[in-house]
């Protein structure tokens, strides 16, 4: 997630060649799946790199909104979902709340930041949402909270952010690391970031989404099924525009391509997932 303003609302000002963002900040939010961020089953949502900005330069920027989200599912016969986007923002340089994240930075500078956090990850498995007979056997799949550590650079030819999670319920006992990079595009009140990286999770974070277990092999007949890691590369691209000095609407595309090691899953089907999401957000 991009947070970019200025004292003019949304024109490009130059400080030693970087963007500089004031407390009068539009969010450009991207909802993964982050949940968009960083996962297999959206977005997710879904991490934040401040450009340009030291914590001084923020007067405790705040912002609300609401959105919708479209989503296809990588399991067979499973209905595509919409879903409600909550949106809250806030960061003071030293704590924030991004949707479905909230942390506290441990290292801050005008180029660089370390925080660490939770992050709900909105991945799941209902078995009653498939229409496969098959799949209505297994057992359902939670989403779970995930403890993290995230490191952002800003420079001057784009944002990298990347991080560590790991699910504090144990439920999945997963691992998550991501990587991405970020080249935001700014004209007038508009703002573009498109996005590339890529995620690595464990094999008891699929084994637990998409392994069929012997038990649930014995009783829906599909074959057993251990998964082993995977990495799965994804794109975004993210636009905001805003309508006035506090209203602005943001929406996006994020696409995860997953791999062999997840689509080898008696329980898969489809090995790209998409999401679409739009919204409204207020800026105070």
């Amino acid at each position: 997630m991009y947070r970019l303003c200025d004292n003019k609302r949304n024109s490009k000002i130059k400080d030693n060649d970087k963007i500089c963002v004031t407390s009068e900040k539009c969010s450009l939010f991207i909802y993964g799946y982050k949940k968009m961020k960083k996962t297999a089953s959206a977005l997710s949502i879904l991490s934040t790199i401040v450009l340009g900005v030291s914590p001084k330069a923020l007067a405790d920027p705040f912002s609300i909104g609401a959105g919708v989200g479209w989503e296809n599912s990588p399991y067979k016969s499973y209905n595509a979902r919409y879903f409600p986007i909550p949106h809250i923002d806030y960061d003071n340089g030293r704590f924030f709340i991004d949707d479905l994240s909230a942390g506290v930075y441990v290292y801050h500078t005008d180029d660089q930041s370390i925080s660490i956090g939770a992050r709900y990850l909105a991945n799941e498995f209902k078995p009653h949402n498939s229409d496969n007979h098959q799949l209505k056997q297994l057992d359902i799949r939670h989403a779970t909270l995930l403890t993290e550590i995230e490191y952002n650079l800003v420079t001057n030819w784009g944002g990298f952010s990347s991080s560590v999670g790991a699910d504090m319920l144990n439920k999945s006992k997963s691992i998550l690391i991501n990587a991405d990079y970020t080249v935001p595009y700014i004209q007038g009140n508009l703002i573009v970031a498109p996005t590339i990286g890529i995620n690595w999770v464990n094999s008891k974070h699929n084994d637990y989404y998409y392994g069929v277990s012997h038990k649930e092999s014995a009783r829906s007949g599909l074959p057993y099924f251990s998964a082993e890691n995977s990495l799965t590369p994804y794109a975004e691209i993210a636009a905001q525009y805003s309508l006035t000095k506090n209203i602005a609407t943001f929406g996006g595309v994020h696409i995860d391509k997953l791999t062999s090691n997840v689509t080898d899953s008696p329980m898969v089907d489809n090995n790209t997932v998409t999401s679409i999401y739009m919204g409204v957000s207020y800026n105070f």
